[in-house]
């Protein structure tokens, strides 16, 4: 039980006293109610997670993109997180489980070529119809939700689009999240979460998005102040096919909007940002500033030239004769090493640098904070690896390439993947891919028609030569496979044994010794085979 404190009344100092016994008797007073007495004026409300983010997020978001705009080290960790979400290239890898098609292994194979192929002249139509803006292909449009990701949260819909010279009516349109709102900007109930429309259990099922974007009230006019509802499916039977695509990552329960990891750094950016421009601009004038002129006018001088009733305007006279005196042998200071001074006046040259040692350490500091919050290294963010050695970057790659896998798991969940569902709904439903004879029908089994891997960009390597070394040594121990390894640096391991055949042939054809016959010889003498090593044993 724990002991009552007593205070006397009147007692002016009977808070303080009270904290300070309470503590002593009470160690989780402290260490788990973060109640220290330093604590005392922190406050800060118990609140559910959109009643916290909600009267914070239109002013935290603009917050975001002027940094986006104008700092350029936000800029790059941003650009560095959607480089390695989505990169250049975002392939799909099409598996179909034969077990839940009921089909042998064979058949789904050449069902999943099939449906690559599909996907291909889907996803990279040089024309762009799989995007409704008719601007991006597939891989442009998830790293523009990648970026809208990083922001806080991405929005799109997918749109049914029938016009002539289309093949699929499947379209992608990427919606700005500032158009999710509640129509007429209504309060917040229950059931309606600035612009999410929820069940009983909190499970959203439509989206209300404004026509225009909330600013442009003026070029749209009465669109900025018009709502359309889309539901969160389609239904289609048993089959849900889905219509709006909200990617965010939810970290406490209840959640409905995303916030970005950048929030939390959002003061301490704009802060280094001003500073960082002061000092510049401090470092400019003080280079501008060569020298300075002082007047080595004497005191009896002095008083004789300004003594008069009127010494003010006496000095002022004075200091116009040197003004113009300067002036007009400006030319004359500029081009030559010997100038001529104004009588009584003295050259002294500006020999004092300014100080910015400090600074570099200063903005380091602020700059492993800002990679920490985006869950990139301090080396990509600011590009310098003047201090890293390679185990250092190899560590801080495998923590950063954890998180990037998390992040990218969302995407392809809460993106992609509903993406690829509907695609292949249609694709299936228009012919342009036929299902083995036996298979399940696609509304029965989709689970074993959309299984599959999305190749993203390449890990990179830090030291090639260690890294490819190490991956022979895994795939010969049977503790990865060559897709896998193939697939971590951005590539498709059929497509290379495809590309590896025709070159063999094309090297045979003309009587060459193609680069993997070439290189047998060392691979055998870096790598013996058992039998080797039995051998040299005898």
């Amino acid at each position: 039980m724990k002991p009552v404190v007593r205070v006397k009344a009147g007692d002016a100092t009977g808070e303080t006293a009270r904290l300070r016994d309470q503590a002593a008797v009470d160690p989780l007073f402290e260490a788990y109610g973060g109640e220290g007495q330093g604590a005392r004026h922190w406050t800060p409300a118990l609140r559910s997670a959109d009643a916290d983010w909600f009267p914070r997020r239109d002013r935290s978001v603009a917050r975001i993109r002027d940094l986006d705009q104008s700092n350029p080290w936000v800029s790059s960790g941003v650009d560095r997180q959607v480089d390695m979400l989505v990169g250049g290239t975002f392939r799909l890898n099409s598996k179909p489980s034969a077990r839940l098609l009921g089909i042998d292994q064979d058949s789904a194979d050449q069902l999943g070529q099939d449906i690559q192929d599909a996907w291909s002249a889907w996803a990279e139509d040089p024309i762009f119809r799989c995007d409704a803006e008719r601007t991006l292909n597939f891989t442009g449009l998830m790293g523009l939700m990648a970026r809208e990701f990083v922001g806080g949260e991405a929005l799109a819909v997918l749109r049914w689009i029938t016009k002539p010279g289309r093949d699929y009516a499947t379209a992608v349109h990427v919606i700005d999240p500032d158009r999710l709102s509640n129509p007429n900007n209504t309060m917040d109930t229950a059931t309606m979460r600035r612009g999410i429309e929820l069940d009983e259990d909190g499970a959203p099922v439509a989206y209300h998005v404004r026509k225009a974007h909330p600013s442009d009230v003026f070029t749209y006019g009465a669109d900025s102040w018009t709502w359309e509802r889309f539901p969160r499916w389609d239904q289609i039977g048993t089959w849900q096919r889905p219509k709006v695509l909200h990617v965010f990552d939810k970290r406490r329960a209840g959640q409905t909007h995303g916030i970005s990891r950048l929030v939390s750094n959002l003061v301490g950016q704009k802060m280094l940002s001003g500073y960082s421009q002061s000092e510049l601009q401090a470092a400019v004038l003080n280079s501008s500033v060569v020298g300075a002129i002082y007047t080595q006018l004497g005191s009896e001088y002095a008083a004789e030239a300004i003594g008069t009733v009127d010494a003010a305007t006496e000095w002022t006279k004075f200091n116009t004769k040197r003004a113009d005196f300067y002036d007009k042998s400006r030319r004359v200071m500029d081009e030559n090493r010997f100038i001529t001074l104004f009588p009584s006046d003295r050259l002294d040259m500006n020999t004092q640098p300014r100080q910015t040692a400090g600074f570099p350490a200063f903005q380091e500091v602020f700059l492993r904070a800002l990679a920490a919050s985006l869950g990139t290294s301090y080396e990509q963010l600011s590009m310098d690896w003047s201090k890293t050695n390679y185990s250092s970057a190899r560590a801080a790659l495998n923590e950063v390439w954890r998180g990037i896998q998390r992040l990218r798991g969302l995407l392809i969940a809460g993106a992609a993947n509903l993406v690829f569902a509907a695609f292949l709904e249609e694709a299936l439903d228009r012919g342009f891919v036929t299902p083995p004879s036996g298979a399940a029908d696609f509304y029965e089994a989709p689970a074993g028609y959309l299984r599959g891997d999305w190749i993203g960009p390449g890990r990179g390597y830090i030291d090639p030569v260690k890294e490819a070394d190490a991956a022979i040594k895994r795939m010969g121990a049977r503790l990865t496979t060559l897709e896998r390894e193939t697939a971590e640096q951005g590539g498709d391991w059929e497509q290379n044994l495809d590309q590896f055949g025709r070159e063999e042939a094309a090297f045979a054809g003309r009587g060459l010794a193609g680069p993997l016959q070439g290189n047998a010889a060392t691979a055998d003498q870096k790598y013996p085979s058992d039998t080797d090593e039995k051998r040299g044993a005898e």
